[in-house]
């Protein structure tokens, strides 16, 4: 596996995963070559994602030996959220399915993201959102 990074760098994404900027990530268990994957419910997120997936010549998205732009969890960052809850600054966040953040635990124990930092907010779909990252649960 992979050392963890101390800054951003160009990482290589788990075949047929298409990441966005704002993707929670972490290293695919199952390959592993150190590529980095969605992250699933309760996966521990190590990096987020600062822009999407890699394409080819004609801008299509690169299914096999993508690459991406990824910070290391940590400090103020921008995130993809469920859509449609309600969040209020301070908010308790959680890593849920592909790759996203929700105000909703989706099991016990789950793994803490961090705390939204915006004013009272419904989140939308494909937006990123300031949240307060944590290092480690």
């Amino acid at each position: 596996m992979a050392d963890f990074p101390s800054n951003y760098r160009t990482m290589i994404v788990k075949d047929a995963v298409y990441p966005k900027a704002g993707a929670l990530l972490n290293y695919d268990a199952t390959s592993g070559a150190g590529t980095v994957d969605l992250t699933a419910a309760d996966d521990a997120a190590f990096f987020i994602a600062l822009d999407e997936s890699s394409r080819d010549a004609d801008q299509t998205l690169v299914a096999a030996g993508a690459t991406i732009t990824a910070c290391p969890i940590g400090g103020m960052m921008n995130v993809l959220a469920v859509a449609g809850e309600t969040w209020v600054a301070g908010q308790l966040l959680y890593v849920v399915a592909d790759g996203l953040a929700s105000k909703t635990a989706s099991a016990t124990p789950s793994k803490i993201l961090g705390h939204f930092l915006g004013s009272a907010t419904t989140t939308v779909a494909a937006t990123l959102y300031q949240v307060n990252t944590k290092q480690s649960n």
